[in-house]
C-alpha cells in the first residue's frame, strides 16, 4: 500500500480529518490522537501515520466512518479492537492513499493504556479537538495538553529512549529491537536503564517471529548512519540473537561505516542518478538494495542461510548471493579485461551490476578505469542489445531449418545472442546466417 508522506501540521488541514472531527462529534465518540503520530507532531517530523484510540467499538467506529465518506475500511485485529481506513488521496493521479488506525484502550482508562506503550516518546496522547490547534501552533509545551504519564515530552526534547516500565519488554520482546530501530531514525540516546533491560531480557527474541524481527533490523539498516546503532546492538548481545551469522564483525564496521559515507566511488559518480534509483529499489517490505548491501558488508563470507533465517525474499536472497559471488569474480580477474570479458561479466550480472561494483568498490582495491569501462560498456553495448531482444527464437528455427525441439535449438540460441552481445550479429538476417553456418559445422563434425 501506498501511503503520502507529510507532516501531520499538513494531515491535519485535509477535509478527511475535519470529516472525522464532525463524523466523531456527531456520535459523542472523544478520539485521541496517540503514539508515533504525538511524537512526529511534536517533532514536526513527515510521517504515514495518524493514529487514533478511543474507549470502544473500534472496528464498528473505524467501518462506519469509512463507509461515511466513501473509504475502504480493513479490520487489524480483534484483542485490541483496531481498525485502518485507507482514503484516496485529493489529486488527479488516486496513486497515493492516507491511512489512519483506530484502536481500542488496551486498559480500562487512556492513561493505563498509554503506560502499556512501548517507548515514553510513543506514550503520549492528545485529545482530537486539540490536535488541530497543536498541528498549527509552535509546539511549546504551554500552548496545549499532552496526556503524558511517562513524562515522554521531557524524554523527547533531551533526545532519550527509555521504556515505560520494566513490563513492557517481556509484554513483546521485539521492544528490544525498537527501541534502538528509533535511536537510529530520530538520532536519539538509549538510556542506561533501557540498556540494563536489553541485557536482562534479551533471550526473550528467541520467542518472536523471526519476521517481526527481521522488519526492525531492516529499518535500522536503512538509516544512513545504521553502523552507529548496530554496533551498540552487538555490544550487548542483541545482535547475535537476531543473526547467529553474525559472529566477530570487527573488521567489518570499518567496511560498513565507510560505505554508508561513500556509498558511490568517484569512478561511478557520472551514474549518480542511475545509482540512486537502482539502491532505492525495494526487493521486499521496506528492504531496498542498499540496506542489503549494508546487511552484506556486515556478514561478509557468513551469508550461508542468512536470507532462509529470516524469511527474505527471493529477490533478496538472490541479490545478497550476487553482491558475493560477483565480488570474488571481480577480485580475482585481472584488471585489464578485454571488453569482451567485461560483456560476459555484464550479461551475469545484467540485473545486479551495480550492486556488485559498489559492494566490491568497498571491500577491495580495484582500478577506477575498470569501473569506468565496465559502466562505459554497459550503457553503449549491453542495454541498448537487452533492450533490443533477441534476433530470432526457437520457433524461427524450427521453421527454417526444420529442426526438432531439444538442446540443439538451445544451444544455438545461445551462441547467437553471445555473438550479439559481442557485436558480431546485428541483424535478424545475419543471426540465421550464423545458425546455417553453425549446423552446417555441426554436420561435418559428425
Amino acid at each position: 500500500m501506498n501511503t503520502t508522506t507529510e507532516t501531520l501540521q499538513e494531515v491535519f488541514g485535509n477535509q478527511t480529518v475535519q470529516a472525522l472531527g464532525h463524523f466523531a462529534n456527531e456520535r459523542g465518540v472523544q478520539l485521541y490522537l496517540v503514539g508515533g503520530s504525538v511524537r512526529d507532531l511534536l517533532l514536526k517530523r513527515q510521517t504515514t501515520d495518524i493514529d487514533f484510540a478511543l474507549a470502544s467499538n473500534a472496528i464498528q467506529f473505524a467501518k462506519a466512518f469509512a463507509a461515511s465518506i466513501g473509504a475502504t475500511c480493513i479490520a487489524l485485529e480483534e484483542n485490541p479492537s483496531t481498525a485502518r481506513v485507507i482514503v484516496k488521496k485529493d489529486d488527479s493521479s488516486q496513486t497515493s492513499a492516507r491511512s489512519m488506525d483506530f484502536v481500542q484502550f488496551r486498559a480500562p482508562s487512556l492513561t493505563e493504556d498509554l503506560r502499556l506503550r512501548d517507548l515514553t516518546i510513543n506514550a503520549m496522547a492528545i485529545a482530537f479537538e486539540n490536535v488541530k490547534t497543536t498541528a498549527n501552533d509552535t509546539c511549546t509545551q504551554n500552548t496545549f495538553h499532552v496526556i503524558d504519564p511517562c513524562d515522554g515530552m521531557k524524554d523527547l526534547e533531551t533526545g532519550l529512549l527509555r521504556f515505560p516500565s520494566e513490563q513492557v519488554v517481556p509484554a513483546d520482546p521485539v521492544r528490544l529491537l525498537r527501541i534502538y530501530r528509533f535511536a537510529a531514525q530520530l538520532d536519539f540516546k538509549i538510556s542506561q536503564s533501557a540498556i540494563d533491560l536489553i541485557t536482562k531480557y534479551r533471550s526473550l527474541l528467541s520467542n518472536v517471529a523471526i519476521e517481526r524481527c527481521r522488519d526492525e533490523l531492516m529499518k535500522i539498516f536503512n538509516v544512513n548512519t545504521a553502523h552507529l546503532y548496530l554496533q551498540q546492538m552487538a555490544a550487548v548481545g542483541l545482535l547475535a540473537q537476531v543473526v547467529p551469522h553474525i559472529r566477530e564483525v570487527d573488521g567489518s564496521w570499518r567496511v560498513l561505516a565507510n560505505f554508508e559515507k561513500n556509498p558511490i566511488p568517484t569512478a561511478l559518480q557520472a551514474y549518480r542518478r542511475e545509482i540512486d534509483e537502482y539502491l532505492q529499489e525495494e526487493l521486499g517490505a521496506e528492504i531496498n538494495r542498499c540496506s542489503l548491501i549494508k546487511f552484506s558488508l556486515l556478514l561478509g563470507d557468513r551469508l550461508g542461510s542468512v536470507g532462509a533465517h529470516l524469511r527474505l525474499s527471493r529477490k533478496a536472497s538472490r541479490f545478497m548471493k550476487c553482491l558475493s559471488s560477483g565480488s570474488k569474480a571481480l577480485k580475482n580477474i585481472d584488471q585489464r579485461l578485454t571488453k569482451k570479458e567485461i560483456i560476459r561479466f555484464l550479461r551475469t550480472y545484467i540485473s545486479d551490476g551495480w550492486g556488485v561494483l559498489l559492494y566490491t568498490a568497498v571491500l577491495h582495491p580495484i582500478d577506477p578505469v575498470l569501473f569506468q569501462q565496465i559502466a562505459n560498456t554497459y550503457y553503449e553495448q549491453v542495454l541498448p542489445i537487452s533492450k533490443q531482444g533477441r534476433l530470432i527464437t526457437g520457433d524461427d528455427l524450427i521453421k527454417k531449418f526444420k529442426l526438432k525441439e531439444g538442446e540443439q535449438i538451445g544451444r544455438l540460441l545461445k551462441e547467437v545472442e553471445k555473438r550479439q552481445f559481442d557485436g558480431e550479429i546485428r541483424t535478424r538476417e545475419e543471426a540465421l546466417d550464423t545458425v546455417a553456418a553453425l549446423i552446417q559445422q555441426s554436420n561435418r563434425l559428425l
